[in-house]
């Protein structure tokens, strides 16, 4: 969990920063100067990443919780073979669970609110928006669960099948807790924000094709029925000519 938290506090700077960004180019055309609306349009933004990444913590601890009274507290915290376990290690795997299951309900219970409370806010202020700040907020939540997918799912495979395949019983084995479980987290995660992304790039590859596409050539003239010879107009201006002749 610790490594979890560590992780986290990178994520929510580089957001800032990129949030920041956002903002400034969403003001092209303007002063420098950011406004209140613009900073607290970024605030919201990066305080619902912020609650994603308290929930996502919240849902590893209670994963963990979970799989450690289905399976035994080895399997998710790791520990030395039966045989060789002092008397209190049993209790000390309970305690793990314990601590785990309570700071599960209290992140992910934080996170959901937190989010919710800053997406009520973000609709509100701009119902619809499809700007610099949520394409900001959507790339550095794809960026950052999948560069942690990457860390954490990989080592969490091979330490599964590391104890399933290579390491002896009579060892001390790892448990799926430490990067299986945030592994796969992380990979749910980035594919919800990596779906959003996609969709919203596509949405804007669209509009900006039908703003900027090529028009067509003019339309050409329709010969169909046309007639030949001088209008009606001319028609009648000759009869009134040639009746003024005859009567002089």
């Amino acid at each position: 969990m610790t490594t979890l938290l560590a992780a986290a506090v990178p994520l929510i700077v580089i957001a800032f920063v990129v949030l920041l960004v956002a903002a400034l180019v969403q003001q092209r055309g303007q002063p420098v100067e950011l406004s209140t609306s613009a900073l607290f349009r970024a605030y919201l933004y990066l305080a619902s990443l912020a609650g994603v990444v308290a929930f996502a913590i919240g849902l590893v601890a209670l994963l963990n919780a979970g799989l450690a009274s289905a399976g035994g507290g080895q399997l998710v915290y790791g520990g030395p073979p039966d045989e060789s376990r002092p008397l209190a290690f049993a209790s000390q795997l309970e305690r793990r669970r314990g601590e785990d299951a309570l700071r599960g309900l209290t992140f992910g219970t934080f996170g959901v609110l937190f989010w919710l409370v800053h997406w009520l806010a973000r609709n509100r202020l701009s119902p619809g928006d499809q700007g610099a700040l949520r394409r900001a907020y959507l790339f550095v939540g794809t960026a950052g669960f999948g560069v942690a997918t990457l860390v954490f799912l990989p080592n969490g495979v091979y330490q599964a099948l590391s104890n399933w395949l290579i390491v002896p019983a009579s060892s001390f084995r790892q448990g799926l807790g430490d990067s299986l479980i945030p592994g796969i987290v992380a990979l749910a995660i980035w594919l919800l924000f990596f779906r959003l992304a996609a969709g919203g790039a596509r949405g804007n590859d669209r509009r900006r094709a039908f703003r900027g596409g090529p028009s067509g050539p003019p339309p050409e003239p329709n010969m169909v029925g046309a007639s030949i010879g001088p209008g009606p107009s001319s028609r009648s201006a000759g009869a009134e000519a040639a009746t003024g002749r005859e009567e002089g």
